[in-house]
């Protein structure tokens, strides 16, 4: 998604050196969630909390991640349909959306030939559609532990 926010030159001037902690930052979703997690809490712990421009950058970072562990290589909005290729199975995607806490995104999903679609009411603006591509990730993830029977 092209959506590539301006940090604020007073949150620049804030921190020591703003290159190296979003080079940080990319390295941590790299390595895993967890990283990107700890990442996240180290740098509210240190500066307080980010403005909404590092918000927007860090949620892009947790979405590459979510899609990653997802075996989802590639998302696309094309007017109100999301699309989202992935390696997954039918089967599982049936068994991670039962899962699914919300009936929102859960219903607004659709398997199709290694693709997962969403129909959108409204063809939502950059940022709200990364808000909510989040959203969706975070569900189907949070869901991963219900695949797994002890």
């Amino acid at each position: 998604m092209n959506i590539n926010p301006h940090l604020p030159s007073e949150y620049i001037n804030y921190l020591e050196n703003p290159l190296e902690i979003i080079d940080e930052a990319e390295k941590a979703a790299e390595k895993d969630i967890w990283s990107l997690i700890q990442f996240t809490e180290n740098l509210r712990c240190q500066h307080g909390k980010e403005p909404y421009s590092m918000e927007i950058l860090l949620k892009k970072l947790y979405v590459r991640r979510m899609a990653a562990d997802l075996g989802i290589t590639r998302i696309y909005a094309s007017g109100k349909m999301v699309g989202m290729e992935t390696r997954m199975s039918k089967k599982v995607f049936r068994l991670i959306t039962d899962s699914m806490a919300s009936d929102m995104h859960r219903n607004s999903l659709v398997f199709e030939d290694g693709l997962i679609k969403a129909e959108l009411l409204l063809e939502l603006p950059r940022k709200q559609l990364l808000k909510w591509i989040f959203q969706c990730l975070a569900e189907l993830y949070a869901s991963l532990p219900a695949l797994i029977k002890y």
